[in-house]
């Protein structure tokens, strides 16, 4: 049971960071938008949480022999709990953006958003110099069995492939940060992503229903957020926001809603919020259109962005 203890430890630290991820999103966003990142980066994230696992799994390795043949490894192992314990931050560092702006951190949540991909970097290249370390005080202490594929593995100078990955995880990381600065404008020289707009309610009064559309504090490439309320004195409001909505930009760029939060079909009076995806770079305006409600093929709700 002692051998697999490790395994286990392993495998729990690689679903609990997993979950963690997913939490951290659920919570400043909501689920559906969980799933969606987890969509759009699950690569990075399956390597970043086996990482993470993995530097578990031999830490509890080495924490769990060092008691029997040596109690030399403690400063060694300290530092590798440190790189692990960076690795997990980075992994989660760039998600901060979602939260960011609500706590009045805007150009802190810019800053993190544009060096989303060297965080990311950062993330990978800390377990694998973790990893790479633990492997090291194992292989100086002797903390490894004479069976199976190990001793091949320890066969190789160990602290010298640390070094080498070290340096070249450094270059890496240092490099990519550098190209993001190089490649981007300056924080100071883009302020149009970081304010946010407060556009007006535009109204659509036809046909006995009264509809009301107001964006909640638009910013570039957050998501984009309606109020809506929408009243009438006959008949049943029994349709479904997303299916008959969707955002067009200036560029003709088509956006279909994420969500709907707020009262379901039915009655006569409804109100709620319709979320559609951040809007793929700078435009000059938005139009909202709403099919067929009451026999109005559209109702277009248009507001000037610049």
């Amino acid at each position: 049971m002692r051998n697999r203890k490790p395994i286990i430890i392993g495998l729990s630290g690689t679903v609990g960071l997993f979950l963690l991820y997913i939490l951290i999103l659920t919570l400043v966003n909501s689920y559906n938008h969980a799933l969606e990142q987890l969509a759009e980066v699950w690569y990075w994230i399956i390597i970043l949480v086996i990482g993470f696992g993995v530097q578990l799994g031999l830490y509890s390795h080495i924490k769990i022999n060092s008691w029997v043949k040596t109690g030399g490894a403690t400063a060694e192992v300290a530092a590798s709990g440190g790189v692990s314990t960076a690795s997990m931050i980075a992994c989660c560092a760039h998600h901060l953006v979602d939260i960011l702006p609500i706590i009045g951190l805007s150009a802190a949540a810019v800053f993190l958003v544009r060096y989303q991909m060297p965080f990311i970097l950062l993330g990978i290249f800390s377990n694998l110099v973790g990893i790479i370390m633990m492997l090291s005080v194992i292989q100086k202490h002797g903390l490894y069995s004479g069976k199976k594929f190990l001793p091949k593995l320890f066969a190789y100078d160990i602290p010298r492939v640390r070094n080498i990955t070290m340096f070249a995880s450094l270059i890496i990381v240092s490099s990519s940060f550098l190209f993001v600065a190089i490649k981007t404008p300056a924080l100071d020289r883009v302020p149009d992503e970081v304010v946010s707009l407060d556009l007006p309610a535009r109204t659509d009064d036809r046909n006995s229903v009264s509809l009301e559309v107001k964006p909640l504090d638009f910013v570039f490439n957050d998501p984009v957020r309606f109020s809506v309320s929408i009243n009438t004195h006959q008949g049943n409001l029994d349709f479904d926001f997303t299916r008959i909505s969707f955002l067009e930009d200036a560029q003709g760029n088509i956006y279909k809603p994420l969500d709907w939060e707020g009262s379901p079909p039915g009655g006569h009076h409804r109100f709620g919020v319709l979320r559609f995806p951040g809007l793929n770079g700078k435009t000059k305006s938005i139009r909202l259109i709403i099919r067929d409600v009451y026999g109005i093929p559209e109702r277009v709700f248009e507001w000037k962005l610049i």
